[in-house]
C-alpha cells in the first residue's frame, strides 16, 4: 500500500510572517484610508491603533491553537476538533468561501490598477485570467516556492510604505488634523467595525500550519510579528494621511495612498505608489488563493466536500485539485463584476467565523484538557472571551446588505452540508434533535421545588438519587426540578451525604424544631420524613408541618402511625421497597397518587430498572409470572417509549412502569429484579 502524500514542512519564521504580511497589507491600507477619512476624519488614526490592540486577543487564541493543533485548514480545523459538526463546517465554509472572494476582489484591484495607470483599454478579463494563472501555477508549486515571489512583492511594498511613513512624517501639518474629530466620536465603533478585516491577515498562517517549520514555536511567534508591525504600519501611515492633506480633501479620492504619494514627493512618490498598490494587491492575492485551497482540503478531508479535494499532488506536496478548483472560481467571481457585492457578505462570515474560532479555545480546554499547549493564552478565560466580543459585537455594525447576503451564505452552506452522503443521517435525526430541544425547554421553564429530605440512611438517599437524577425521561414528566436539602443525625452518614450530593446538609436530630428552624422551612414546598423509624418520621413530619412546610410526606408501616399521620393531613407511605418510586409519584403525579389511594387503598404507580442479568431478561412478558392484578404500564428503553404487548421481550436495563395493589407490586418487583445469584 503506498504511503500516504504530506505536506512538505520547510515554512520558516521569516517566510510565516511573510504570509501573514502578504494578507494584512493588502489593499486595505492603500483604499481604505479614503472612507475612514470620509466618515471619521483623523479620528481614523485612533480606530485604527483600537482595532489593532483589540485584535491581540483574537492573535494570542490564534496562537494557542495554532502552536497545539498545527494542522491544515486554521481556524476550521480548530473548531472541527472541539464544536460539533454542523458548527466546524459552517465556519470552514465561511472561512473558504470570504478567502475566494476577498482573493478575487484583490485579482480585481490589481487589474484596475493596471488599466487605470499603466496599460488604458485592457480587457480587466483578461488581465484576472493571466494573474490567475501566474499565480496558480506557483502555488501548486507549494507555500515556499509562492513565498519566494510574495516575499519580493512584501520588501517592496513594505519599504515604500515605510518610507511613506517616515518621510512624510516631516511634512504633517497639524492643521489638518484639526479638528480631530470633526464628525463627533460617534463614529469611531462603526469606523473599527469597517477596518477590522484589515487586521486579521495573521489567520493564513495557522491555515499553511502543516507546512510550517517548529510550528509550536514559529506559528505563535508569526502571528504576534505580524499584528505588531501591522499596528505600527497602519497607525504610521494614515497618520501621514491625515496629516499631509485635509481629510475632506483625501475622501474625495478613490487611491488615497497614490494621491497623497503624489502630493509627497510628486512623479517618483506617485510612481512608487502605483508600484506598492501593485506588490499589495498580487502579495494578497497569492497568500490568500493559497489559503483558499487549504480551507477547501481541510473540509473534504473532514467529508464534508467530496473527497476528491484532499488529494495532494505527488510531486509538489500542495492540494492541487482544491487549489484549481479555486482558481476557477476566483477567475469566475473576478470576470462578473459581482465581487463588491459579495465581498461585502465575506467580511459577515469572518467575523461570525473568527468569533467561533476564540470560544474554540474554551471548548477544547473543556474537551481536551490535557493536550499539550507549547503556548497559552494569558487570563483564560477571560481573553478567547474578549476576542468572542472585539468579533461579535461589530456584526450589526455591517450594513444590511452585508447581513442579508451573509446570512443568504449561511444558508447555502447549510445544504450543502446537508446534501453531503455523510451528513445526511442528521436529516433523519431531525425530528430526535427537535424533540431534545423541546425537553430542554420544558426543562428550563420548570420551577425549582426545594425539597427537605430527613434522614440520610438509605431511604432518604434512594429518594435523592430519584429525584436528583436528570435523564430526559424523568425530566419530560416532572412537574418540577427538585433541589434537595437534607437534614441528618450521624456525623458519619453526613460526610457520606457530602461525599455523594453537592446539597446543603445540616447535622442534627430533625426531631428537634430548633434544627429544622435553621434550613428556612418558610422557603422549603416540600419535606420528607425518611427514616427507618417510624415514631420518628411521625414527630418529624408533624414537627415539619407546625414549621409551615407546605406538604409533608412520611414514610411509615406501623398502622397506628399510618392512621395519626394521615388524620393530619401527613401523605403517608407504607411500601419500604418502592418508597423513591412512590415519593416521585406523590411529587410529580399527586392527583393519580391520591386516586390510587382513594380507589383501593393502596395501590401503587411504580417504576423500576431491570438488572442486567435479571432472570427475566429475553423473555415475552406472557412468560412471566406476573400477578393479575398487577399491570405492566410501559417500557422505556434507550429512553424511547415502547407500548407493552404480549409479545415484547424484555431486555436487561430497560425501565418498567408497574400499576397495582402493593403487594401485586411488591411481588412482580421481586419477580423482574430476581437474578441467577439471589
Amino acid at each position: 500500500m503506498p504511503e500516504p502524500v504530506q505536506f512538505k514542512r520547510n515554512v520558516s519564521l521569516f517566510m510565516a510572517v511573510m504570509i501573514g504580511i502578504g494578507a494584512m497589507m493588502g489593499p486595505g491600507v492603500f483604499a481604505l484610508p479614503s472612507i475612514v477619512a470620509a466618515d471619521a476624519g483623523p479620528l481614523g488614526i485612533i480606530a485604527y491603533l483600537f482595532m489593532g490592540l483589540l485584535t491581540l486577543f483574537t492573535a494570542l487564541s490564534y496562537s494557542e491553537l495554532g502552536a497545539a493543533i498545527p494542522i491544515a485548514g486554521g481556524g476550521y480545523s480548530f473548531v472541527s476538533r472541539s464544536l460539533p459538526d454542523p458548527v466546524a463546517f459552517l465556519t470552514g465554509w465561511f472561512f473558504w468561501i470570504g478567502n475566494t472572494l476577498a482573493c478575487s476582489l484583490y485579482v480585481v484591484i490589481f487589474a484596475l490598477t493596471v488599466r487605470d495607470y499603466l496599460i488604458p483599454d485592457v480587457s480587466i478579463i483578461l488581465i484576472v485570467v493571466a494573474t490567475t494563472l501566474v499565480f496558480t501555477a506557483s502555488n501548486l508549486r507549494g507555500q515556499a516556492e509562492a513565498l519566494k515571489m510574495i516575499t519580493l512583492m512584501n520588501i517592496v511594498e513594505l519599504i515604500v510604505l515605510i518610507g511613506l511613513g517616515v518621510l512624510g512624517a516631516f511634512h504633517v501639518e497639524p492643521t489638518n488634523l484639526e479638528p480631530f474629530a470633526p464628525m463627533g466620536w460617534g463614529p469611531l465603533i462603526p469606523t473599527m467595525g469597517l477596518i477590522y478585516i484589515s487586521y486579521v491577515g495573521f489567520d493564513l498562517i495557522t491555515v499553511a500550519a502543516e507546512e510550517i517549520v517548529d510550528p509550536a514555536r514559529n506559528i505563535p511567534r508569526a502571528i504576534l510579528i505580524t499584528l505588531g508591525v501591522g499596528i505600527v504600519i497602519y497607525v504610521l501611515v494614515l497618520f501621514v494621511m491625515m496629516g499631509v492633506v485635509n481629510y475632506a480633501d483625501l475622501a474625495e479620492t478613490d487611491t488615497p495612498f497614490i494621491f497623497v504619494a503624489d502630493i509627497l514627493f510628486g512623479g517618483w512618490g506617485r510612481t512608487a505608489g502605483i508600484i506598492a498598490t501593485i506588490m499589495a494587491s498580487l502579495s494578497a492575492f497569492s497568500v490568500t488563493l493559497g489559503a483558499s485551497s487549504r480551507v477547501l482540503y481541510a473540509l473534504g478531508r473532514d467529508g464534508h466536500f467530496p473527497g476528491v479535494f484532499s488529494r495532494l499532488h505527488r510531486r509538489f506536496k500542495t492540494p492541487h485539485i482544491a487549489l484549481f478548483a479555486c482558481a476557477g472560481l476566483v477567475t469566475v467571481f473576478g470576470a462578473t463584476g459581482i465581487v463588491n457585492l459579495l465581498a461585502s457578505a465575506s467580511s459577515f462570515g469572518y467575523l461570525v467565523a473568527i468569533g467561533i474560532v476564540n470560544y474554540a479555545v474554551i471548548a477544547l480546554h473543556r474537551k481536551m484538557p490535557n493536550l499539550r499547549r507549547p503556548f497559552k493564552v494569558m487570563l483564560f478565560p477571560v481573553t478567547p472571551v474578549l476576542g468572542i466580543i472585539s468579533c461579535w459585537f461589530f456584526v450589526p455594525m455591517l450594513d444590511p446588505q452585508s447581513l442579508v447576503l451573509g446570512a443568504g451564505l449561511a444558508a447555502v452552506g447549510g445544504v450543502l452540508y446537508f446534501v453531503m452522503p455523510a451528513n445526511r443521517n442528521l436529516v433523519q435525526r431531525l425530528p430526535e434533535f427537535a424533540r431534545t430541544i423541546k425537553i430542554r425547554l420544558r426543562i428550563w421553564r420548570k420551577p425549582h421545588m426545594q425539597v427537605l429530605i430527613i434522614g440520610g440512611g438509605n431511604q432518604g438517599m434512594n429518594i435523592a438519587d430519584r429525584l436528583i437524577k436528570q435523564d430526559e425521561y424523568r425530566m419530560m414528566f416532572r412537574s418540577s426540578e427538585y433541589k434537595v436539602t437534607f437534614v441528618e443525625k450521624d456525623e458519619t452518614r453526613c460526610n457520606e451525604l457530602e461525599r455523594r450530593y453537592s446539597v446543603p446538609i445540616f447535622h442534627g436530630d430533625g426531631t428537634k424544631l430548633e434544627i429544622l428552624d435553621q434550613v428556612e422551612p418558610g422557603k422549603m414546598d416540600v419535606a420528607i420524613a425518611a427514616t427507618n423509624h417510624d415514631e420518628r418520621n411521625t414527630i418529624m413530619a408533624l414537627q415539619a408541618q407546625r414549621l409551615g412546610i407546605p406538604r409533608v410526606i412520611a414514610i411509615a408501616r406501623d398502622p397506628d402511625y399510618v392512621e395519626l399521620l394521615k388524620s393530619r393531613g401527613v401523605v403517608c407511605i407504607s411500601a419500604p421497597y418502592a418508597t423513591a418510586a412512590m415519593v416521585e409519584n406523590h411529587l410529580d403525579r399527586p392527583n393519580v397518587a391520591d386516586l390510587f389511594e382513594f380507589e383501593s387503598g393502596v395501590a401503587s404507580l411504580v417504576d423500576m430498572r431491570v438488572p442486567l442479568d435479571a432472570h427475566v431478561v429475553g423473555k415475552k412478558i406472557s412468560d412471566i409470572d406476573i400477578p393479575e392484578q398487577c399491570v405492566v404500564a410501559a417500557v422505556i428503553r434507550d429512553q424511547e417509549f415502547v407500548v407493552p404487548r404480549g409479545e415484547t421481550i424484555v431486555r436487561g436495563g430497560d425501565e418498567i412502569v408497574f400499576v397495582g395493589p402493593v403487594d401485586s407490586v411488591q411481588a412482580v418487583h421481586g419477580v423482574f429484579s430476581r437474578t441467577p445469584t439471589k
